[in-house]
Order: structure tokens, then sequence, then C-alpha cells
């Protein structure tokens, strides 16, 4: 109770500090959910949300254990990347523009989710971007790739495959070839950080496992992705 009256509280005073700015502000509403039967994580969690271009924290927020709901307020201006983080679970990420906003604004079902480290499970790293159908990485894949490989170097004995999947914008055999070079690509960036080659694998799938429809953005944004799947969990 003393938590909920609080982050009232903190919300309440935010919002009437920006209100009376001329800078306009989202507020951010969501959930944190276990990524692998979609309810609440039964663990201790917070949220850290990062200025996407420069690593810069930018704020922080703590869920309501009973139901998993999270709010957080941002100014604008920004890219954000924001995760959930917890024991035992790999954060996923995602990212945020609000750089063109210019009112108040309320974003609802931002839903977090935790993966926990099981065998098997698959990870979508969201937040690594490349060059258009290229596997030249963009600047701003750096913070997700060193978050990558800070979890790996926690887990030092977890073997990993890092996969690449794309859209329908090339044929198959280009697809294919792209796939396998952007996860090339992840593979030397952890290895150039000191994660030895015996815990890694590496495979593109090209467009074998979409995850949307190709004739939307949405769609082909869902199926242009990197992910990892553990093989296994030696300690």
């Amino acid at each position: 109770m003393h938590q909920k009256i609080y982050t009232i509280i903190f919300l309440f005073i935010n919002l009437v500090i920006f209100s009376q700015s001329s800078k306009p502000v989202v507020l951010i509403k969501g959930k944190v959910l276990n990524e692998r039967n979609m309810i609440p994580v039964d663990a201790e969690v917070r949220i850290v949300y990062e200025v996407l271009s420069t690593g810069k924290e930018a704020g922080v927020a703590r869920i309501d254990p009973r139901d998993g709901k999270y709010q957080i307020i941002l100014p604008y201006g920004k890219v954000y990347g924001y995760m959930a983080l917890a024991e035992g679970y790999y954060s996923v990420t995602k990212s945020l523009d609000v750089t063109n906003l210019d009112k108040y604004t309320e974003i609802d079902e931002q839903n977090l989710f935790l993966a926990p480290l099981k065998k098997d499970q698959v990870v979508r790293l969201n937040n690594i971007f490349f060059k258009d159908k290229t596997a030249e990485l963009k600047p701003e894949s750096e913070m997700e790739l060193n978050r990558f490989v800070s979890f790996l170097k926690e887990n030092k004995k977890i073997h990993i495959e890092i996969s690449a999947h794309t859209d329908n914008q090339l044929n198959d055999k280009q697809s294919m070839s792209l796939s396998e070079k952007r996860a090339e690509t992840v593979y030397n960036y952890v290895i150039t950080k000191g994660i030895k080659e015996k815990y890694l694998s590496k495979k593109g799938y090209g467009l074998m496992f979409p995850l949307g429809f190709n004739k939307t953005e949405e769609g082909r944004a869902l199926n242009n992705r990197i992910e990892f799947k553990i093989i296994s969990l030696k300690k």
C-alpha cells in the first residue's frame, strides 16, 4: 500500500512540474511479464530507461508486485531504450522515439518482457540495428551489444547460438546470405569483447521463421531480427 501511495505522489509531483514547463512529456504504462508464459514475473524487478544514443540513464521505476504494472515519465526529444531487470532472467529491451513529441502524451500497454534462463529459450535482441539490406551495424546498436556481452560474461559457461532473420525485401538466396552475414557480424563483435568461441555458434535463417506478415512495415520489423538461443546452461 505504501509503495502504491509513493508511486502516485511521485507521478503527481512530476506531472505538476512538467505541466508548468513548456517541455512536453510522455507517461508510459505497462506490465512486466515472463516472456515464456506471459504472466507477471515472480521476482524483484526494476525498470531502467536509457538515452539510446549515449547510454545515460533517464529513469528508474519499480513494479507493483501484485500485477506487474509500472509507470514512468520521460521528457521529449530523445530516443530511449528501456528494459526490466531481474535476477535469473534476460532483459528483452525495447525502444521508444519521442523526438517529435509536442504535447503531453500517455502510452499504454508498453509491456516489458523478461526471458527466463532455460535451455532452448530463444531471446530477441531488439535494439540491434543494421544499415538497410547490409550487415553493417549502426552506432546505436552498441548499447544492446555491450549489454549482451556483459550477460555472457556473467554467465561464463552458457552456450548459445546467435541467429539472424530477415524480411522479404530480398529473394530467398539473398535473404539467407544477408542473415548469415548479420549473424557473423554479431558473433565477431562479442568475440572481440572477450567471449570464447567455444561457447558460441552462429546461423542465418533468412526467411524461414517469420514472426509477422511481410506485407506491413510492422511485420517486416518483427521478421528483421537478431536472436540468441540457449543451447546449454552448464555451470
